[in-house]
């Protein structure tokens, strides 16, 4: 078994380290029923994460662990060809293991050195006929030509025979590219994309979702879409949902309606010095409207439950336009950590703020005062108003009169768009950290995270999310950071496992 495991882990790690270009897409290989897709460019992310010499690093570790310090020599190539994306792709499937089937696609740059490792990994179970060559057991099978491999898991239909005839004529003619979803997929520049398709959902699940959402919602009609690219300095996520049907896309937007684009009201009011920042604009009206078509809450079964969701749509309902929450810099004082809040919205009455104090018992004080109320709460006030049809809620005094802050925040969710999301990383690790020290006696966890300067997000449409980390040096990237952080982990489990021998 250690054999097997130390092989794959240097069969995976030489894999991501090769690359000479191949000329068909390992796309053709994804079956027509794939319901998760995911595309890989291996040979860009182990290149950005260190290449041949973080491989070598990894693979040291892991023969040390696993074999108490036997060898295990790194192989060159294998020719599998990384410059080309690697596919991995799951089916639902009943008869497969756990009930979905499994294939890994990729090209072929030297088929002499691709069978050769074949042939080791399979301990020399290697046929071939027609140009097409195989090996399988119950469970995994592998089928390869001088173009296109593929490993895949074997059920009562995909078996080797199934993938000896998709390899030998080159893919199948139709495919998941019909669906709009993976078509956005293969578009991405990202180094990772992914595909989920809502079939990916099986009846159980489906079943939940439509007892919560009603009998009417088309999941089964929908695609989720994310990408990942990372280099110098920045990681970029970009998520979106896709509407592969008519029916799917009303639905979409009849539910989304209660989304809108901010206007930017408070935008100004938030000062560069914040640490988190959550922006955004509803209209309150269209969200209660699509409350009482959500099964989970539509069916009341006394007098007391319909009273209640009629008041929650009254206060949902008295939303209506920007609204955002704020954190500053966290300070320490007579032991007591105090957080700067701020809770600003739009609405049309005062209902929703005299309901949350009405709901602080007859415990907590509070003072009326013109426009709102005073609540004292363990030594910190906070401030509570309803003026020209904004709502604030804070423990900064004075915000009940929306001063402009000096400094405002320049956050794109804040002005444009469907609104966003910000957090400060340095800001929060300044207040946090001695707090953290506390669990992180080695420091590894402050470091990991130093190496992260903010994290902004941003919707262009409802039904996407734009977000980008920016990490404090500028020739950094996520895959770095991950490896190094993998890298430390086995590091430390190296030294635990030495230790304990010893």
């Amino acid at each position: 078994m250690r054999k097997i495991v130390l092989s794959c882990v240097s069969f995976v790690a030489s894999v991501l380290c090769c690359g000479v270009c191949a000329a068909q897409d390992a796309a053709s290989l994804i079956p027509a029923d794939a319901s998760v897709v995911m595309r890989i460019h291996a040979g860009r992310i182990m290149e950005k994460a260190g290449g041949e010499e973080l491989t070598a690093r990894i693979v040291s570790m892991v023969e040390e662990n696993a074999s108490g310090g036997g060898e295990l020599s790194l192989p060159g190539k294998w020719g599998v060809d990384t410059d080309m994306p690697i596919y991995l792709s799951i089916t639902r499937d009943s008869r497969g293991i756990d009930g979905v089937s499994v294939a890994v696609a990729m090209n072929v740059s030297d088929a002499e050195l691709f069978e050769r490792a074949a042939q080791e990994m399979c301990d020399g179970r290697v046929r071939s006929r027609k140009g097409v060559s195989w090996a399988e057991d119950e469970d995994v099978c592998m089928v390869f030509d001088s173009h296109l491999a593929v490993v895949a898991t074997v059920d009562g239909t995909r078996d080797a025979a199934w993938w000896r005839d998709m390899v030998a004529r080159g893919g199948r003619t139709e495919s998941v590219s019909a669906a709009e979803g993976f078509g956005c997929m293969m578009e991405s520049d990202g180094d990772i994309s992914v595909m989920v398709a809502g079939t990916a959902i099986d009846e159980d699940e489906l079943s939940t979702l439509k007892g919560i959402y009603g009998t009417d919602f088309p999941i089964d009609g929908m695609s989720l879409v994310w990408e990942l690219a990372s280099d110098r300095g920045l990681a970029e996520v970009h998520y979106r949902i896709v509407a592969e049907s008519a029916e799917a896309a009303r639905y979409l937007e009849q539910n989304m309606s209660g989304l809108r684009r901010v206007e930017g009201r408070y935008a100004d009011c938030i000062p560069a010095s914040s640490m988190l920042v959550i922006y955004s604009a509803v209209d309150g009206g269209k969200i209660a409207e699509m409350m009482s078509r959500l099964s989970a809450l539509a069916e009341t079964e006394t007098d007391e439950d319909n009273e209640y969701l009629a008041l929650l749509q009254r206060l949902v309902g008295s939303l209506s336009g920007d609204l955002a929450v704020v954190l500053g810099v966290p300070t320490l004082a007579d032991n007591s950590v105090s957080i700067p809040s701020t809770f600003m919205a739009q609405v049309s009455n005062r209902e929703l703020m005299d309901f949350v104090v009405r709901q602080l018992g007859e415990d907590v004080p509070v003072e009326e005062i013109g426009d709102g109320y005073v609540v004292g709460a363990g030594g910190m006030n906070v401030w509570m108003s309803m003026r020209d049809g904004n709502m604030v809620i804070s423990t900064v005094e004075g915000m009940g009169s929306l001063p402009r802050a000096e400094t405002p925040a320049a956050i794109k969710g804040c002005r444009e768009g469907y609104g966003g999301f910000f957090f400060d990383m340095k800001k929060a690790l300044s207040a946090f950290g001695p707090m953290l020290g506390l669990i992180d006696g080695s420091g590894k966890i402050s470091r990991l995270l130093a190496r992260i300067d903010s994290v902004e997000s941003f919707s262009e449409r409802p039904d996407t999310l734009r977000c980008t980390v920016r990490l404090s040096d500028g020739s950094d990237n996520l895959y770095r950071v991950v490896a190094d952080a993998v890298a430390d982990f086995m590091s430390d489990a190296g030294d635990d496992a030495g230790t304990s021998e010893e």
